[in-house]
């Protein structure tokens, strides 16, 4: 059974092993291995995802939302509001044996509810990146623009995919 459930200081270890986990199983190739590492030693210390929780915890409007499967952590997702009704899915990563069981569908269908007022829920996710793009898709996302990330010197198109909520 899948339980969506908001984030807690217990889930930091959770989330960073399946950032490892996802991020090599979906960037290889598309970026550097330095640059993984990199990015993930980075954006997933501990330090800042203490941060990014407690942020969560304190907002009435709460973004970080973590998936269960049977009880063990499988997933987590992040979005930050943009404008008044508009929100930008900064994350969303499923452990890879966890994929095409709906996961990501409830996410996004949770989030419609506990961002209300949301009219739009967008992300960017890299050109190359094939099985981001195609859940997007399949989730009824419309890809609205692109754009070029140069990033340690490698430049990669960024595509903005839109959900229409309204």
């Amino acid at each position: 059974m899948i339980t969506i459930r908001f984030v807690s200081n217990e889930d930091i270890p959770h989330i960073q092993s399946i950032a490892y986990e996802t991020w090599n199983y979906t960037y290889k190739g598309l970026y550097s291995e330095s640059y993984i590492q990199n990015f993930l030693s980075r954006a997933y210390s501990d330090e800042n995802l203490s941060r990014s929780v407690e942020r969560d915890l304190q907002s009435a409007q709460r973004h970080y939302l973590i998936a269960e499967f049977n009880d063990k952590v499988v997933g987590y997702a992040q979005t930050r509001q943009v404008k008044e009704e508009e929100y930008e899915l900064l994350r969303i990563y499923i452990r890879p044996e966890y994929h095409k069981m709906g996961i990501g569908k409830e996410f996004i269908q949770r989030y419609t509810q506990i961002l209300k007022p949301i009219n739009k829920l967008f992300a960017w996710v890299g050109k190359e990146n094939h099985r981001g793009r195609a859940f997007y898709e399949k989730s009824g996302f419309k890809e609205i623009e692109e754009m070029i990330e140069t990033i340690e010197g490698q430049s990669k198109t960024q595509v903005k995919y839109e959900l229409d909520i309204s």
